[in-house]
């Protein structure tokens, strides 16, 4: 991708707001944390818009004269902060810990989580669980997804704290509202753990197809039909199509009801439709319950068999999801 200007204005770069008093009234300061760009307005959204407004006169003066320009969350000070990831590539452990612990004085959350990392590894420092949770939760308090996703596994797996699941849970949803890969692994298999939860199964669910979407290799193994492409050259079924989400989703259960569910229940396991989505594309999102969770026949035979029956009802372009 071409680093233009457009690019780096598409960038997430986080801002902190502060407001306070005038002799007016209520006044809003808005800075960049990663540049020393400010604007103040007694308008929250108009602050806003004249510091983006400041950053994009600031990109522009900075890409004419060739000069690097931070990634989002790296700081004001982001060459230290490069400086100390290439020392620490480079296993000169006591150089990037005295430049991330410079760089934390300066709101570099970045700095903090991978401080705690050291701290937790034991890299060029002595192992301390309760430094490298203060400094993730230093870096959780400006919403690391880093540091959320270390706190959330000490959490789980009792790394130097009492066992908190629901901790765990906490963070690892923090994580994964930043678009943690592995934190959505692992919040789903928590979360999955109790099939007869179907608001958690679907949170699962959500996260494991997130998972997997992004390439994870154990989402990919646990969520059948993720490697299977939607048919784009199928005869629609306009007919089925053209009624409304409510008539599709009674023929849909029907069909579960009749055709699958039986089987499954012969042998103690169950099905259930945890989402159906009919746009832009029909897509159903199921889950096993029962005997059926996590049986390889399952995931193979009966996916197929689901496959053929949804596909008589409706057609062949359709999206199915089985966990």
């Amino acid at each position: 991708m071409n680093k233009d200007l457009d690019y780096y204005l598409s960038l997430d770069y986080p801002i902190e707001s502060y407001s306070g008093e005038n002799e007016i009234g209520d006044a809003y300061l808005v800075q960049y944390i990663d540049f020393d760009i400010k604007a103040a307005s007694e308008d929250y959204d108009e602050a806003v818009l004249l510091a983006k407004e400041y950053l994009k006169k600031h990109l522009e003066k900075q890409l004419k004269l060739n000069n690097p320009i931070p990634k989002p969350k790296e700081g004001i000070r982001f060459m230290e902060h490069r400086t100390a990831l290439e020392a620490y590539k480079n296993k000169d452990f006591k150089k990037a810990h005295d430049i991330w612990i410079e760089e934390a004085k300066f709101k570099n959350d970045q700095a903090m989580a991978n401080l705690g990392l050291m701290y937790l590894k034991g890299e060029g420092v002595e192992k301390d669980y309760t430094k490298a949770k203060e400094f993730f939760e230093n870096a959780s308090s400006y919403d690391n997804d880093s540091a959320n996703f270390n706190l959330a596994l000490m959490y789980q797996t009792k790394i130097g704290v009492e066992e908190d699941i629901s901790k765990a849970i906490d963070y690892y949803r923090r994580a994964v509202r930043k678009n943690h890969v592995q934190a959505a692994f692992r919040l789903a298999l928590i979360l999955l753990k109790d099939r007869t939860n179907l608001d958690g199964v679907k949170e699962g669910f959500y996260c494991m197809l997130k998972a997997a979407k992004a390439g994870h290799v154990m989402a990919t193994v646990q969520l059948t039909g993720v490697d299977k492409p939607l048919v784009e050259e199928a005869e629609l079924n306009e007919f089925f199509r053209a009624k409304d989400l409510e008539t599709q989703l009674e023929i849909i259960n029907d069909a579960l009801e009749r055709f699958i569910r039986p089987i499954l229940k012969k042998d103690g396991g169950n099905i259930i439709l945890i989402d159906y989505i009919n746009e832009p594309d029909i897509e159903l999102r199921l889950a096993y319950q029962g005997a059926c969770v996590g049986c390889s026949i399952a995931s193979t035979g009966t996916y197929e068999m689901i496959r053929n029956t949804i596909e008589q009802i409706i057609d062949k372009k359709v999206r199915i999801y089985v966990l």
